[in-house]
């Protein structure tokens, strides 16, 4: 029997978070993402999909009771990239930082990302400003023979990957997702458009990111750039 691959290739595991849902109902986006409650997780869910993707703001508590259905997507070579204090659930270990959303107007020259390992996929063709912006924590320990792919000045890791489980697990203390959604940095088509093509081989079109009015049940145009109206 033929494995049944859902036409939207990446999950996104979805929170309740109203920013989730705005970015994966976007036009830009819709034909990317499917939500996937977070409470609602199975093998059989999860199989439909060549990728999954965990945004920031998740419930990572319930997440680890599906541990083994998602340590599984990764046996079968899949993707995942997950955003947030994932540790219960990963072979690492987050703590807590101070959020800086000032350092572009402080001291731009000395963004909270200082080193970028450009030539990991995901970042390929950014530039330093697209692939940095705050973060809310650090990793202090990251499983074995993992890859640093971006970390501070002093050193604490910001992202990492592996590929020790079968697949590719990327993690960050980023939140792309939350902040595309709520549309207060203006960069981030960029890197979200690069993050859905690593997970998934297909490219949004290069427009800005609205948000689509009819998913909230407004009677308001289509889409809506909240960025333009403020």
């Amino acid at each position: 029997m033929t494995e049944h691959v859902h036409s939207k290739p990446i999950a996104m595991i979805f929170n309740g978070v109203w920013s989730q849902y705005a970015v994966a109902t976007a036009p830009k986006y819709r034909d990317f993402f499917d939500l996937l409650y977070v409470h609602d997780l199975d093998d059989a869910q999860l199989a439909r999909y060549p990728a999954l993707l965990i945004p920031f703001q998740n419930d990572h508590l319930a997440i680890a009771e599906h541990r083994e259905a998602v340590y599984a997507f990764l046996a079968a070579g899949k993707k995942i990239a997950v955003f947030g204090d994932s540790a219960h659930w990963i072979d690492a270990q987050w703590a807590d930082r101070p959020v800086n959303n000032y350092w572009w107007a402080e001291n731009p020259d000395r963004p909270p990302v200082a080193h970028t390992d450009f030539s990991h996929p995901l970042f390929a063709g950014l530039t330093p400003r697209q692939a940095c912006w705050h973060h809310h924590g650090v990793y202090t320990r990251t499983p074995d023979g993992a890859r640093v792919l971006q970390h501070t000045d002093d050193g604490e890791v910001i992202c990492w990957s592996t590929t020790a489980y079968g697949g590719e697990l990327l993690a960050a203390t980023q939140d792309p997702i939350v902040e595309h959604g709520v549309q207060q940095i203006r960069h981030l088509d960029h890197f979200v458009d690069q993050l859905v093509y690593w997970l998934c081989g297909r490219r949004p079109p290069s427009v800005r990111m609205t948000v689509n009015a009819a998913a909230y049940g407004q009677p308001w145009p289509e889409t809506i750039d909240r960025r333009a109206a403020a």
